[in-house]
């Protein structure tokens, strides 16, 4: 080691040693010089030339020396590839929710044709598809890769972003499950057009699983920062509690959609329209 630093610093002030300077002459004839204390003129090189091949030289003798310090950058970061793919499926997931929902927003309307409904109930599936993604991804970024489960597990802004995801999912449940009751009716041909206060409620709940996916993030940032980790407060009280949350709103979303009565569209105004 002693000698790959000697090497280092031998060809460092190699590479920055002062070179002779040389002066370009010109055939035709000098004229007086000019004032220039700075030495901006072209007349003369710089005093401090730099050869690139030993600066070059400088920098990759301590990876020919010592093979070792090829592998520090890395040396810390076990199963970087599968920790990369997880990244990459916990994002994609996500950008794939937002899409769903989007498509599911711009669509929900009262008096909807029955190719929308169809549209929006492909959009639900593909929610809940890029829901399990992004669930397990999460799964396997907390327990197999990143910083370890133990660290998350005492950093109470992972519970709360758990509950939030929480308070995501089961507020999902009330549009997964009226499209759902509307898919069957229209298959045993009892389609009728969604009305004015249930398209509405619906919206409602697309505005707020668009604000959750605005806040879940904010908090995940700030929780692999580790602000506010404390090992004083037992993670299983924090953790019944977020599922206390996904538990009781789930109960109350399904229950609402079950039971949930539509101001129908009027036959009047359908003609109308039409």
């Amino acid at each position: 080691m002693r000698l790959t630093a000697l090497l280092s610093l031998f060809a460092a002030a190699t590479a920055w040693a002062p070179q002779p300077r040389t002066t370009i002459k010109s055939s035709t004839p000098s004229a007086p010089q000019s004032f220039d204390p700075l030495n901006l003129s072209d007349e003369t090189s710089s005093p401090l030339p730099v050869r690139p091949e030993a600066v070059f030289l400088a920098s990759a003798l301590p990876i020919i020396a010592y093979p070792s310090v090829a592998s520090a950058a890395t040396a810390g970061a076990p199963n970087a590839v599968g920790s990369a793919f997880a990244a990459y499926g916990h994002y994609i997931s996500m950008i794939g929710i937002l899409a769903c929902i989007m498509a599911e927003r711009l669509t929900i309307k009262p008096n909807m044709s029955e190719e929308e409904e169809d549209f929006i109930a492909a959009a639900d599936i593909g929610l809940g598809v890029w829901g399990v993604g992004i669930a397990y991804s999460g799964y396997l970024r907390a327990v197999e890769y990143e910083k370890g489960f133990d660290f998350y597990a005492h950093e109470p802004l992972f519970w709360l972003k758990i509950a939030f995801v929480g308070v995501f999912g089961a507020s999902s449940f009330f549009n997964t499950v009226v499209i759902i009751q509307r898919a069957i009716a229209k298959r045993n041909g009892n389609f009728t057009p969604m009305g004015e206060k249930l398209s509405s409620r619906m919206i409602r709940i697309c505005n707020a699983e668009l604000t959750a996916i605005a806040i879940i993030p904010l908090t995940a940032t700030f929780m692999a920062r580790g602000v506010g980790y404390s090992q004083d407060i037992p993670w299983q009280a924090e953790a019944a509690l977020a599922a206390l949350v996904f538990g009781g709103l789930s109960f109350k979303y399904i229950k609402e959609a079950l039971t949930f009565e539509d101001n129908p569209v009027s036959l009047t105004s359908s003609a109308s329209e039409d």
